[in-house]
C-alpha cells in the first residue's frame, strides 16, 4: 500500500454489500465501475479526458427500471457479450417488501440489455430495457461465466450465462434465448454438474476455463463453511475430480488465481514489464484462496495436481473482525502477487509471500468505515491499475505513485532493450 495514494472518494447515500459492485470493461480497454447501494441507488463511476488532456472523475446516477420504491438491491453483475464491440448485459437482484407487517417479501432478477451491439455504451438506454424474472428464493451471489458448446468441433460456441446462488441451496443458470431476445433458466445439471448436492447456501463462486476451453476449474464456498473445487470436462459435461473440505464459519470469498500476473491492463505495457520476469512454467499452476470470515484464510496450491493436499494458512491479525472480501494482485510491481483482505474493522490487510518465511502480514491501511469489496483494475486509462476500495460509506480510488511506476518502467525498458539487443546479435 506504500505505492498508492488516495485519489478520489465518492460517497453513497446508503451502504451496499459484498455483491453490489461490478467492473465494466469497454471494447476500447477503458473501465467503468457500477456500484449499487441497498436503497435503489445505482451509480456509474469513470474517468474522462477533457480538451486539455487532463483526467476528471464523473459519477452518474443510473435509473434502472422495475426497481420499485421500497425495494432493496441484493446483488448486481455485468458482462460484455461481444469480443470486439460493446454489447453489455446487466443483472440486478432485488427484494420487494410489502407495505404492511403481514405482507410477504418477493424477489426478482432484473436483466437489462439492448439486444444489439453498438460502438458506444449507453447505460441510460440499457437501463430502460428490462426483463423481470420473479424468483422463488432469496438471491445471493450473482456472477457470470462461459457456457461452451462443442469446444473440439467446428460448431464451437461460447456464450455468457448468469450464475445465481439462492437460499434454496441451488445454483441457478440463466441463458439467453437469442431468437426471442429473452433469458430463461436452464437446468444447471445439464451444463454444470459440479453444482449438484450442495450442503448449504453458496456464498461465492469462481470459475476458470483453460486448455482452450476444454476444461474448467470451479471453486465455491458455502454459508456453513463447506468448500469444493471441481475439474470439469466441458465437452463431456463430466466432473473429472471433486475435492471438498469443511472449514468453520462462513466463507465470504473464493478466488482462483495463477502464479504470475501483469501489472497493467494495457497489453503493450504488460509485455514490457513481464519480459524480464521469470518465464512461467509450461504447466498451468492454479491456486485457490478461500476467505474465511472469522478464522485464518487458506491458500490451496496447485490444485490441478495436488487437489486440497497442498495448502498454506495465512496468519491472522488478532484485532481484525470479520473478513468480508479479498483480492489477489501484484500491487508493488515486483511480478509476484499479494493478497488483500477487507475487514469489518475498517482495515485493508496486505499479505506478501516471502520465500523463506511463507506469507506475512506486510501492511495495514485504515479506512473510515467497514470494507465490502476490493478491486484492482485500470479505471483511469493510463495503463496502470488502481486499487478500488468499496466501503460502507462509499468508493475510494487509490492511485499508484507515478514516480515509482515511472522509475520501474524505465528500468524495465532498459532491461528489455538490452535483452532485445542480445537476441538480435544471436540471430
Amino acid at each position: 500500500m506504500n505505492y498508492y495514494k488516495d485519489c478520489h472518494f465518492v460517497p453513497l447515500s446508503s451502504q451496499g454489500n459484498i455483491y453490489t459492485s461490478s467492473c465494466i470493461k469497454l471494447a476500447n480497454g477503458f473501465n467503468k465501475l457500477l456500484l449499487a447501494a441497498l436503497k435503489r441507488e445505482v451509480i456509474c463511476f469513470e474517468y474522462q479526458e477533457n480538451s486539455s488532456g487532463n483526467l476528471y472523475s464523473t459519477t452518474k446516477h443510473i435509473s434502472f427500471t422495475y426497481i420499485p420504491s421500497g425495494a432493496e438491491i441484493i446483488s448486481l453483475d455485468a458482462f460484455n457479450k461481444s469480443e470486439n464491440g460493446n454489447d453489455f448485459v446487466f443483472g440486478i437482484t432485488i427484494i420487494k417488501k410489502g407495505f404492511d407487517l403481514n405482507s410477504t417479501e418477493t424477489y426478482y432478477l432484473n436483466i437489462y440489455s439492448e439486444w444489439e451491439e453498438s460502438a458506444d455504451l449507453n447505460i441510460e438506454s440499457i437501463s430502460q430495457n428490462c426483463l423481470n424474472i420473479e424468483l422463488k428464493f432469496v438471491p445471493y451471489h450473482l456472477t457470470h461465466t462461459y457456457l461452451i458448446s462443442n469446444s473440439n468441433a467446428a460448431t464451437y460456441k461460447k456464450e455468457v450465462v448468469f450464475l445465481l446462488s439462492g437460499s434454496d441451496i441451488q445454483i441457478h443458470v440463466y441463458r439467453e434465448n437469442q431468437t426471442k431476445h429473452t433469458y430463461k433458466e436452464i437446468d444447471s445439471n445439464d451444463y454444470f454438474p459440479e453444482f449438484s448436492k450442495l450442503p448449504s447456501v453458496v456464498t461465492w463462486i469462481d470459475v476458470f476455463y483453460y486448455e482452450n476451453d476444454k476444461e474448467r476449474l470451479t471453486a465455491f464456498g458455502c454459508e456453513c463453511g463447506y468448500f469444493r473445487i471441481c475439474k470439469v470436462s466441458v465437452d463431456k459435461k463430466e466432473v473429472i475430480f471433486r475435492f471438498s473440505t469443511q472449514l468453520d464459519n462462513i466463507i465470504s470469498n473464493v478466488r482462483i488465481f495463477t502464479e504470475n500476473d501483469s501489472v497493467s491492463d494495457d497489453p503493450k505495457i504488460s509485455k514490457i514489464f513481464s519480459f524480464v520476469q521469470n518465464e512461467p512454467p509450461n504447466n498451468l499452476v492454479l491456486n485457490v484462496l478461500v476467505t474465511n470470515t472469522l478464522l485464518p484464510s487458506v491458500i490451496f496450491k496447485d490444485v490441478l495436481n495436488y487437489g486440497l493436499k497442498k495448502y498454506t494458512t495465512l496468519p491472522k491479525f488478532e484485532t481484525t473482525g470479520v473478513i468480508t472480501c479479498s483480492e489477489v494482485a501484484d500491487i508493488d510491481f515486483d511480478g509476484n502477487k499479494e493478497i488483500l483482505f477487507g475487514t469489518s474493522t475498517q482495515e485493508v490487510l496486505v499479505y506478501k509471500k516471502i520465500s523463506s518465511n511463507g506469507w506475512i502480514l506486510e501492511n495495514i491501511k485504515q479506512f473510515p468505515s467497514p470494507i465490502f469489496n476490493i478491486k484492482h483494475t485500470d479505471i483511469t486509462g493510463d495503463g496502470i491499475r488502481e486499487l478500488i476500495i468499496i466501503s460502507m460509506n462509499g468508493l475510494h480510488i487509490l492511485q499508484a505513485n507515478l514516480n515509482v511506476t515511472r522509475e520501474l518502467f524505465q528500468k524495465k525498458i532498459k532491461a528489455f532493450t538490452l535483452l532485445s539487443s542480445k537476441l538480435d546479435v544471436n540471430n
